[in-house]
């Protein structure tokens, strides 16, 4: 329903409606996702948070590649508060 209220609002009529279930819906709703937010930066993220990155992303380890290094000045900075994220 709500997949629906996005497309009706983006093409402006109900020729372009979804009737998917299960999985479809799914990689429908991702694949919406995507074409909304394009340009944004948010789909690697999506990818992350969804366990899709290392199938999708070339390069990507995964347990590696969740977080990203902190800075070391970051680290310097706080005075030995901080630690680097686990294999950087």
């Amino acid at each position: 329903e709500y997949l629906n209220m996005v497309r009706r609002r983006a093409f402006g009529d109900d020729d372009h409606n979804i009737t998917l279930a299960g999985a479809a819906l799914t990689d429908a709703i991702y694949h919406e996702r995507r074409v909304e937010l394009m340009g944004e930066g948010i789909h690697f993220f999506d990818l992350v948070r969804t366990g899709r990155a290392s199938g999708q992303v070339e390069g990507f380890v995964a347990g590696k590649n969740e977080v990203f290094p902190i800075p070391i000045e970051e680290i310097e900075f706080s005075a030995g508060n901080w630690k680097q994220n686990p294999n950087y």
